[in-house]
């Protein structure tokens, strides 16, 4: 075989003559062809990185271009472009972690001190989350470090607080230095060259019985007249505990938007006032009975002697309209329990705003109601009358709120921790107390004597209500 000159392997020379090698062992052959194939599809060594620190990123950085599940078309001037992302898992809870690695390009060199940003937040809330520094690639391997040609895998394992409101987080990204951003030239941005990459839909842990106890309240009896005229601000209410905020009913987590509760008792009523912060108003329904928890409304249900039987469930609209049933056990008889039972409620349900006047935008309602006591007779049993001082009941409040967009929000005061209102057995403790707020001995059971009037709608807040349905239609 004729001897043949090999070139371009960064040794001088080479000879290769029938099946044996001279000028090279084979042990200098390997590593020569090991390092030419290096050149070929890997990044050159980086300066300024010790070998541990490159041998880290060397499987995160290729001339070859990578293939993220999601594709994106994002550029910020030219320069570095996001061609995508992968996420794990699709879906992320507040208090665990997810994972997301952005797939990126860099066309141009960038000096030195450019950065990566990672910006989380939440629709209409104020959950905010900064994970700028979260991941190798952001301690290892910024932009002012990228060569030209460069595809780099930017993969960050990121913890979602507990607490984070919303169903869903957003993620914005880009590229800093000091006070400079570079531009965002392709691709959906903020308006601040923050690129809205990635919006993830959240889900909540359900929390066991054990992490969330039930809720407990007392119900004072006030020492003047109570009035049910939709004024949450009387007198009567100062000495009055405020259950709140409500929170959300799968988890006991905030709730979504701002809701509170009142409560107080006297020889004719047990008397609930609801505070609903609720920017968006809508209540179609007008017959007594109609589906109320399908839009806007305030929801209460009473178990007397908490055994989880015969217990009533009452709803109001933010236009007065009501619903009331009563169940034989939970959600027996099927679908709505005893419908035509009357809880026989005196109501009113008063807009409210941030400032008055003349023509107020309405930012929720309150709903001021009485109940009267022997309107909650178990089937079957005797009269129902006032509890004594230092009785507990087991009762539960609700709060339905239907957006522009038809989605529901919901709040409660003591937790289902299930997709179901009706859990007796979560519903909250309440003990019935004097005006001092201290348990004494039981008075004497008197039933009232005075018949209450049916509920009667507060005409002028319905007239918003359908005013503004029609305005959304």
């Amino acid at each position: 075989m004729s001897r043949q000159r090999i070139r371009g392997l960064g040794i001088s020379s080479l000879s290769i003559s029938g099946l044996g090698i001279s000028s090279l062992g084979i042990i200098g052959l390997g590593a020569a062809l090991m390092s030419a194939a290096a050149v070929a599809g890997c990044v050159e060594k980086n300066k300024g990185l010790t070998s541990s620190e490159q041998a880290q990123i060397e499987p995160f950085v290729s001339k070859k271009r990578s293939k993220p599940q999601h594709p994106l078309d994002i550029s910020f001037e030219d320069k570095i472009q996001l061609i995508g992302y992968d996420i794990s898992p699709g879906t992320w809870t507040p208090g665990r972690r997810g994972s997301v690695t952005w797939h990126w390009r860099a066309s141009r060199a960038l000096e030195q001190g450019w950065k990566l940003f990672t910006h989380l937040d939440a629709k209409g809330s104020s959950s905010q989350l900064n994970a700028d520094s979260d991941g190798l690639i952001r301690r290892l391997y910024q932009p002012g470090q990228w060569k030209a040609g460069e595809y780099i895998r930017d993969r960050q394992s990121i913890l979602l607080p507990a607490d984070w409101k919303g169903s869903s987080a957003t993620f914005h990204v880009g590229v800093w230095n000091g006070p400079h951003r570079l531009q965002v030239t392709r691709g959906p941005s903020d308006g601040e060259n923050r690129a809205r990459a990635l919006v993830v839909p959240l889900t909540r842990a359900k929390k066991s019985p054990s992490e969330v106890p039930v809720r407990q309240a007392r119900a004072a009896r006030p020492k003047d007249e109570m009035k049910i005229n939709g004024d949450l601000a009387e007198a009567t209410w100062a000495a009055a505990q405020e259950l709140g905020p409500l929170v959300r009913p799968g988890d006991g987590s905030p709730a979504e938007f701002q809701a509170s509760v009142k409560l107080a008792w006297d020889d004719r009523y047990l008397y609930i006032g609801f505070d609903v912060n609720d920017d968006f108003i809508r209540s179609d329904f007008k017959k007594p009975d109609d589906h109320l928890w399908e839009q806007d409304c305030v929801e209460i249900m009473i178990d007397p002697d908490g055994d989880g039987k015969n217990y009533f469930e009452i709803q109001v609209a933010p236009t007065g309209v009501s619903f009331d049933t009563r169940y034989d056990s939970r959600r027996k008889p099927q679908p709505f329990g005893h419908v035509a039972w009357s809880s026989q409620i005196d109501a009113r349900v008063a807009a409210h705003s941030d400032k008055p006047s003349d023509r107020p935008v309405e930012k929720g309602y309150v709903a001021e109601i009485g109940v009267p006591w022997e309107a909650l007779t178990p089937r079957g049993g005797p009269p129902a009358s006032k509890p004594n001082v230092g009785d507990e009941w087991r009762i539960n409040f609700f709060v339905m709120d239907i957006r522009k967009d038809g989605a529901m929000r919901t709040a409660s005061w003591s937790p289902p921790l299930e997709n179901d209102f009706h859990v007796p057995e979560r519903f909250g403790r309440l003990t019935f107390v004097d005006p001092d707020g201290k348990k004494t001995a039981p008075e004497a059971n008197v039933v009232p004597q005075t018949a209450v009037d049916r509920l009667r709608p507060a005409k002028k807040l319905r007239a918003k209500v359908k005013a503004a349905a029609r305005s959304e239609r």
